[in-house]
């Protein structure tokens, strides 16, 4: 084993075992083998197997081929530019890539390669303890998410997009969340889940409609991502990592009605706030 993969089960080995094996099991990918992480001409990339299914040219599946790849660790996985920028994403917010214009079908389409390249990368960044990678990675697919919402495609393509939103910020959560533990910041790491969870809540009650038209585990999705990030924070609690969040508090405190508890919330926001400040 190299000496990145060293750092990498050390990073993971931090972590509290329990913690450890949910987030395996949550970001393991059974299409994808992480193989580690490999060195060529100086720069560092993600060596994995993908497997991929071979179809005939009537659509009949033939088998499985497996193929070895390599991503990059920093800019586009596939190591592309398009158009001589970093991503997609930045083209087409450049003066080039005109933003404020219709996206077609296949800027669509474009869009979505990027955003699976990102997902399968934050997914290994994940089993190797980069919790900042992941965090990036997840907020590179949330910049594409905001993109379509915004552009001037239909409501029926601009909804393939949006109904997965509430996965990402589950991922962006949770990658933050574990990159302030690193940083021994408890208190950032429980104000993030707790945000997290309140976003997907929020989503699911602004698109309750959509959600509802969904079939199978689609009408559950945002229910199924708010249960993972609690499950995380109760893990955590358990392991003493993490406190409860002051919005939790002040939220709490706020539907009681406990005036005392809501006052002292608020105070100790602004002391924290000051002191972070300085």
């Amino acid at each position: 084993m190299n000496d990145i993969e060293d750092d990498a089960e050390e990073t993971m080995a931090k972590l509290p075992a329990r913690v450890q094996t949910f987030i395996e099991r949550l970001f393991r990918d059974p299409r994808y083998l992480l193989v580690g992480k490999a060195e060529r001409l100086g720069q560092q990339r993600i060596s994995l197997v993908e497997a991929c299914t071979v179809l005939s040219a009537t659509g009949e599946v033939r088998g499985q081929l497996l193929l070895n790849c390599e991503y990059e660790l920093e800019g586009r996985p596939d190591g592309e530019r398009p158009y001589g920028h970093r991503s997609l994403v930045d083209y087409y917010l450049s003066p080039a890539g005109g933003a404020s214009t219709p996206l077609t079908e296949e800027d669509l389409a474009l869009l979505r390669e990027e955003s699976w390249l990102h997902y399968v990368r934050r997914n290994f960044a994940f089993l190797l303890g980069d919790f900042g990678l992941a965090r990036e990675d997840a907020e590179h697919n949330l910049a594409i998410w905001n993109l379509v919402e915004q552009a001037q495609v239909s409501d029926g393509s601009k909804w393939t997009y949006m109904r997965w939103r509430p996965w990402i910020e589950r991922d962006r959560a949770i990658a933050e969340t574990l990159w302030n533990l690193q940083q021994g910041q408890a208190d950032q790491a429980a104000t993030e889940l707790y945000r997290g969870q309140r976003n997907i809540e929020q989503y699911g009650q602004r698109y309750a409609e959509q959600y509802a038209q969904e079939e199978g585990e689609g009408k559950m999705l945002c229910e199924q991502m708010h249960q993972h990030l609690a499950a995380l924070v109760e893990l955590l609690r358990e392991e003493g990592a993490i406190p409860v969040s002051l919005e939790e508090r002040l939220d709490e405190a706020t539907a009681r009605g406990d005036a005392d508890e809501v006052e002292r919330v608020r105070a100790e926001m602004i002391r924290r706030a000051v002191d972070d400040g300085q």
